[in-house]
């Protein structure tokens, strides 16, 4: 007898408390089930049952066998299920959470390519900032920016940050160039506000392998990071922002970056999965395609 059927039929015995009720749950006669519990016993050389005429239980090598074969079982269907999959056209529904910059200005451009390449796969796409229960939610691929909570599902890195200190064209050329971090004060600067505290986000620098922080003075703190984005690319002022948000804008020449010499690294963008997925058509193929994003 092959082993991993054993080790099932003994799962189903276990799991209906009964050598009977295992037989028709299976499919099988019940001399066929007890057969092959026996067999299993013999391969180890232990009693892994106590049975009477009126009950069954586990001993203790049986509870130990149980649950070592619950996690093989699963494991052996994890791996059959992805090796299946892998071969397979990407078909059905994907749900994807993205936050609102990655949707705007990454995933939305590029989503007529990616629906050429697999016309059969319906995109579901929601769009926000918070953690959320992949399961309870049903989501399948969710995209977050920073550290990430020790939450047991699959990340795989998609691209680094960087602090970017910019300004409009017309703002430098009126009133010049920062040469340090602290020559910031004497500059019109655009804070932002952390939605949650309320306080105003402290600059990050680095020089020489130093890190340091820096609250410019300003007028002006917002808590939307596109206002605020946009009120520097209106001459408002100089801004601080993760350079994830601020690409378009520096790529058109509409924001010049200033203090070059003192960007700082912010934080990485991942795409999670629930590891029971990661080799699923569907979900590896988006993920592929959200590497390809950041990296191209």
């Amino acid at each position: 007898m092959d082993s991993l059927d054993m080790l099932r039929v003994f799962c189903a015995v276990v799991e209906a408390g009964a050598f009977s009720r295992a037989a028709e749950k299976l499919s099988m006669s019940t001399s066929s089930v007890t057969n092959h519990v026996a067999a299993l016993e013999a391969h180890f050389k232990v009693r892994l049952i106590n049975r009477t005429t009126r009950s069954m239980s586990l001993t203790e090598e049986g509870r130990h066998c149980h649950a070592q074969a619950l996690r093989l079982l699963a494991d052996m269907g994890e791996l059959e299920a992805g090796l299946r999959d892998a071969g397979a056209t990407p078909a059905g529904v994907l749900r994807v959470d993205l936050p609102s910059v990655i949707s705007r200005q990454y995933v939305a451009p590029a989503l007529p390519r990616f629906m050429q390449r697999y016309p059969d796969l319906e995109l579901r796409i929601t769009v926000g900032d918070r953690m959320i229960d992949m399961v309870e939610e049903g989501v399948d691929v969710l995209v977050r920016i920073g550290e990430l909570p020790d939450s047991g599902l699959v990340a795989r890195k998609l691209m680094s940050t960087r602090y970017v200190c910019c300004a409009a064209p017309a703002f430098l050329q009126q009133n010049g160039w920062p040469a340090s971090p602290e020559s910031l004060d004497q500059f019109a600067c655009l804070g932002f506000l952390n939605p949650r505290t309320r306080m105003v986000r402290p600059w990050k620098f680095t020089r020489d392998g130093e890190i340091g922080s820096h609250i410019p003075r300003g007028l002006v703190q917002m808590d939307h990071v596109e206002s605020v984005i946009a009120a520097a690319k209106a001459g408002c002022g100089i801004i601080q922002q993760m350079s994830v948000s601020l690409v378009p804008a520096l790529r058109n020449g509409e924001l010049v970056p200033v203090l070059e010499d003192w960007q700082a690294s912010g934080p990485d963008i991942y795409a999670l999965y629930q590891s029971g997925r990661r080799e699923t058509a569907k979900v590896k193929v988006f993920v592929d395609f959200l590497k390809e994003i950041f990296t191209t």
